[in-house]
């Protein structure tokens, strides 16, 4: 068989009850996480913008646009809750090594949910059973590219549709022919690349690939199950991805099916403890590390060096632009600011990434002081302070991140920041629905119709 014979076969041949339990905990798990980082996406900044849109395009009322409530056709109500949980860089990560990730829930859990709302009546464990199994394989897909992080393409949006396209054939309980079809068809519908990420100005773009992603998965499921035919070598054929898109790139096939049924993926999903760029997230611990432990005003601060690997790059340079950030994207991308906003307030959070922020001369100052030295050798990151009174302090050497898989948070912990999330809902929502909608996630196995856990979030 081809590697694309096997995966499509995996796809649809394991049901909920050939799932390890680690796996359907990871699952629960994706699903809180992402739906709760929607919510608060929908009230992003912008996010206005794309409701605007896919009312205006309008259609049958198949699916919810979380936050909001309007029922819109179920491909609208994907690119609509896609493009708001990466809206403000607080997703899930699949972390290839310890300082990069890929998000994979941001596409997969909407795509589940919008076709288990369009269908009607999908319970809790079929929900599960799309979700572990689509995760697992979008998580080899992207393992199978170690060095996308080099290229100009973006893994996260490069296999998002393929992700949305698993998880919504197997809610529509296609058969092998119609799922080869429609992860074909996914293929003839790919896009992802880090323009939007070095463009000058803000971008909505960078959030809306991953809405378009979704969007395009329900939409080759939705075909396939019609008859619409796709092309069966999308990953391994002369013109199919990896050769196309990463072309002289190492490309490793075996980690496509490699433990196939045995081991999931999903279980190395990772849950960001701070909403930006992750390359950035060894550096806070770091930076949390050395507050901890010393009496620093930030006024007697004249130096920060952080010493990390050149991974770094993407949130230190151009450096005149990541210590001075403009706008919402720019923070989320910006080394100095981040750093700089957890030195003043001795935590991270999304309040850290708005208009009112930016406007704030404290985290602008002490970012202008944040430097960077950076060796591809390295191995982990550390943070040096120099202060007016002469003390020279150093933190500890940070190797996996609060929320990578070998530093995990607690589900107690993701929690906690479901119900910061869901406060920041466009329309408010009562403690009262919320919780609800974490315990019927908590239980998801136990749930008859996850329709309602939508119903309640939006």
């Amino acid at each position: 068989m081809t590697v694309e014979e096997q995966l499509v076969r995996h796809l649809c041949e394991v049901s909920f009850s050939d799932l390890p339990e680690e796996a359907i905990a990871a699952a629960r798990r994706e699903v809180l996480w992402t739906l709760g980082t929607s919510v608060a996406g929908a009230g992003a900044s912008d996010s206005e913008k794309i409701i605007a849109f896919v009312r205006q395009v309008g259609g049958r009322p198949e699916a919810t646009v979380l936050g909001f409530g309007d029922r819109l056709p179920a491909s609208l109500a994907g690119l609509a809750n896609g493009a708001f949980a990466k809206a403000l860089e607080y997703e899930d990560k699949y972390w290839v090594d310890r300082s990069h990730g890929y998000s994979i829930g941001t596409a997969v859990v909407p795509a589940a949910f919008a076709t288990a709302e369009h269908l009607g009546g999908v319970d809790g464990k079929a929900l599960l059973e799309a979700v572990a199994l689509a995760t697992d394989v979008q998580a080899r897909m992207v393992k199978a590219v170690p060095s996308s992080t080099e290229t100009g393409w973006n893994a996260t949006y490069i296999f998002a549709a393929f992700g949305a396209t698993m998880a919504a054939s197997k809610l529509l309980r296609l058969d092998q022919e119609q799922f080869m079809n429609a992860l074909g068809l996914a293929y003839a519908q790919t896009t992802g690349n880090r323009q939007a990420q070095s463009e000058p100005q803000e971008v909505l773009g960078v959030r809306m690939q991953m809405g378009f992603g979704v969007r395009n998965g329900i939409t080759a499921a939705q075909l396939a199950r019609l008859g619409v035919t796709g092309v069966h070598n999308f990953l391994s054929g002369g013109f199919g991805l990896y050769p196309l898109f990463f072309k002289g790139e190492g490309i490793d096939m075996d980690a496509l099916t490699a433990d196939l049924g045995q081991r999931f993926e999903g279980t190395r999903l990772g849950f960001k403890a701070y909403p930006c760029g992750a390359v950035v997230h060894p550096v806070l611990d770091a930076v949390l590390s050395l507050l901890g432990r010393n009496g620093i005003q930030t006024e007697s601060i004249e130096e920060v060096k952080v010493y990390g690997t050149t991974r770094l790059k993407r949130m230190v340079e151009p450096r005149e632009r990541r210590q001075n950030p403009k706008n919402h994207i720019d923070t989320e991308f910006s080394l100095p600011w981040a750093v700089a906003c957890t030195i003043v307030d001795g935590r991270l959070s999304v309040a850290h990434f708005t208009e009112k922020a930016l406007r704030d001369p404290r985290y602008a100052k002490l970012a202008r002081k944040v430097e960077t030295d950076m060796d591809a050798n390295r191995e982990g990151v550390w943070v040096e302070m120099k202060l007016s009174d002469g003390r020279a302090l150093k933190s500890e050497r940070v190797l996996a991140a609060k929320g990578h898989p070998d530093n995990p948070q607690s589900t107690d912990e993701l929690v906690e920041k479901y119900r910061d999330c869901v406060q920041l809902s466009p329309k408010p929502l009562t403690r009262e629905r919320t919780e609800q909608a974490k315990d019927l996630v908590l239980q998801l196995q136990e749930c008859t119709d996850v329709t309602k856990i939508v119903q309640l979030l939006a």
